[in-house]
């Protein structure tokens, strides 16, 4: 997997978004209200809602992400570059890669992936991360296949 290829794909807001997805589903999501883990996917809101008490939770909420204003994209831009480079991580990388005019959000924003790459275990995380890039290429890929197995049928 090519650095570019993976920047690119995570640039795509909506597969960010599905993928963040199947990371929260990975790790659980759990109700503020009532505490249960049983939950259903609500497109039309990008949230999911509870299945006993019916209270919705956004996407974001609960996860190092919560609060905050930038696209879901720079998360796994972040994670990649961050994982990738190690100490030798800089916001001006961040900043190229996402295109984003501001440093000061950029900043925070890195300042809490970083705290909570270094809170979890950084393999698992890692491990996490290839899967779901993984299925997101995967999944980019079938598409294209389907049509040319159509032009072939036809």
């Amino acid at each position: 997997m090519l650095q570019g290829n993976l920047i690119d794909i995570y640039k795509n807001e909506g597969i960010a978004i599905a993928a963040f997805k199947d990371l929260r589903l990975r790790k659980g999501v759990t109700c503020k209200k009532c505490g249960s883990r049983e939950h259903y996917w609500l497109t039309s809101k990008r949230q999911f809602q509870c299945k006993h008490c019916r209270f919705r939770t956004t996407l974001q909420s609960g996860t190092v992400l919560e609060g905050s204003k930038l696209p879901i994209s720079y998360f796994f831009i972040a994670v990649y570059l961050i994982l990738k480079k190690g100490n030798a991580f800089t916001i001006q990388d961040l900043q190229y890669h996402t295109g984003h005019k501001y440093y000061e959000p950029l900043y925070d924003f890195a300042r809490k992936i970083r705290h909570y790459l270094n809170d979890n275990e950084q393999n698992g995380i890692l491990i996490d991360f290839v899967e779901i890039s993984n299925q997101q290429l995967i999944s980019l890929q079938t598409p294209a296949r389907q049509i040319h197995h159509e032009q072939l049928i036809s």
